[in-house]
């Protein structure tokens, strides 16, 4: 394994897989200010210039072969540098916690999600989309990896009963959380539905 190779692991996919096994514990977040999204633009970061110092990638030709790559590549502009001068790049972070409902209106906890809110694309699961990214840059420098990444759901009991935890171990603040309710439909995909029934919802926190 050479060191090209050694830093995509390190700066990358490490950095990836350790997001998404957090992602997949049942924290109440606030949804703007944690460290997930603390990660998730320094991650961006590291997709964004990995190429460039790898090979001299020149960027502007890489957002026009992709735009997951774009999308990296404005959040983690938008990170570095806040209000960017093309309002259409700008992005930012939200997180929320994915519950999926059967048809007796149960639920289990999936994940908590980051979503991607770039002005002129609207919106994008981070995880997705940094997967895509990273899989375009592991090509555009030539590194071989078994690497295959697959975003973590949850798959609990259903039950009557949300319980999530604001812990400060992942947070410096908590003034209330995103949740969202889905579905698998007919093309395997999460989409977003109506309880249609009652649940108890059960929140403990360090706060």
């Amino acid at each position: 394994m050479n060191e090209c190779e050694l830093r995509f692991i390190a700066e990358i996919v490490k950095p990836w897989e350790l997001l998404n096994a957090d992602l997949g514990k049942p924290f109440s977040m606030n949804p703007t200010i944690n460290d997930f999204t603390t990660r998730a633009q320094a991650l961006a970061v590291s997709i964004k210039h990995f190429p460039e110092a790898q090979s001299g990638a020149k960027i502007s030709e890489l957002v026009a072969q992709s735009r997951p790559y774009e999308v990296m590549s404005d959040l983690a502009d938008s990170f570095k540098h806040g209000k960017l001068k093309k309002s259409e790049r700008q992005c930012k972070l939200i997180v929320g916690s994915m519950f999926e409902r059967n048809p007796f209106a149960e639920v289990r906890f999936l994940r908590n999600r980051i979503t991607v809110n770039r002005n002129s694309y609207g919106n994008f699961d981070f995880m997705q989309c940094s997967l895509d990214a990273a899989v375009f840059v592991s090509q555009n420098v030539g590194i071989q990896t078994s690497w295959s990444p697959k975003i973590f759901n949850n798959s609990g009991m259903f039950s009557k009963k949300i319980k999530v935890h604001a812990s400060k171990t992942n947070q410096v603040m908590w003034s209330g959380m995103q949740f969202e309710i889905v579905e698998v439909n007919e093309k395997g995909e999460y989409e977003s539905v109506d309880l249609n029934g009652t649940v108890l919802f059960e929140l403990t926190s360090d706060f």
